[in-house]
């Protein structure tokens, strides 16, 4: 039995596991873990919270929109990990409904006193896992186990297991996903005050869509002038909003050339260009080759 033959377990976990776990160095809160079924949901709009969250997607698709403003395509056996703090949102097929789990946690370091100090300083698990909040990377393919960490989480679960087991095996899984961090810098930070600005202008182009840009609605949305916001985003980014619009929609056509089979219209349409020539033009003058040889390279790649 796998994972979807299991579903039922994420709301005994959630009533008998999730609690507040010390261990050591680290205090976990265990929220909840859920298990996530989009169908008749096409859209989360834009925001962040306060805890972490971890989505596995167990069937379907999904696509999840991080501190860039694009939205990433997630399949099923990807995941992606969102830090307290950072603006995320997503978007789901509703021809594929997506499948999954979602768990949620918040961490703090333990107050030692003089009596536990030396303990707590022998196996230091707070460092390891805040390594889980120093960023935020795009959605990855699970070559690290973690869907085999998450059945036999499950799976104890089915067995009766008790809670401290259950909460020992959702630290491992911990653990885990911070061997699946970059050893290099991670691709997102937290955003400065001073593009603020700009990572809500990009949130705003993100969920466009396929509609034209509508001036007067960003500048309400932000409370500024548009020509403010013009200024300052071309300020900050040395490009202009039009052209950081139409990169968005290059990147999401790229993603449909990639792993879908809709014609050069269909996806022109999908990513908001306005004809089949016209992105087919914008597309070979970005990549220097146009759409459909790019999807043949591709291919044989």
């Amino acid at each position: 039995m796998g994972i979807l033959e299991r579903k039922s377990q994420t709301q005994f976990l959630t009533h008998h596991a999730c609690r507040t776990i010390t261990l050591n160095d680290v205090v976990i809160e265990w929220i909840d873990i859920l298990f996530e079924d989009s169908s008749g949901v096409s859209y989360c709009a834009p925001h962040s919270h306060d805890w972490y969250e971890f989505n596995y997607v167990v069937q379907g698709t999904m696509h999840t929109a991080l501190e860039d403003g694009i939205m990433h395509r997630m399949d099923q056996g990807t995941f992606v990990l969102i830090p307290p703090g950072f603006v995320h949102s997503h978007r789901y097929e509703v021809s594929s409904p997506h499948e999954g789990l979602c768990l949620r946690w918040r961490m703090f370091q333990r107050t030692a006193d003089a009596d536990t100090e030396s303990k707590l300083d022998a196996i230091a698990i707070y460092d390891k896992l805040m390594r889980l909040t120093i960023g935020v990377t795009p959605p990855k393919t699970d070559e690290f186990g973690i869907g085999k960490y998450l059945e036999t989480l499950l799976a104890q679960s089915e067995a009766g297991e008790q809670a401290i087991f259950l909460q020992m095996s959702f630290v491992r899984l911990l653990l885990r996903l911070t061997e699946s961090l970059p050893a290099a810098p991670l691709a997102f930070s937290p955003v400065k005050p001073t593009n603020r600005l700009v990572r809500k202008v990009d949130i705003f182009l993100g969920d466009l869509q396929d509609r034209e840009l509508d001036v007067k609605s960003l500048a309400a949305s932000l409370h500024h002038s548009y020509a403010h916001i013009a200024r300052e985003f071309k300020r900050h980014t040395g490009r202009t909003i039009i052209e950081r619009m139409t990169e968005i929609r290059l990147y999401k056509a790229e993603d449909l050339l990639k792993h879908t089979d809709l014609s050069i219209k269909e996806i022109a349409d999908r990513a908001g260009f306005s004809s089949a020539f016209y992105f087919s033009r914008v597309f070979k003058s970005a990549y220097g080759i146009s759409p459909t040889a790019y999807r043949k390279g591709c291919f044989f790649d």
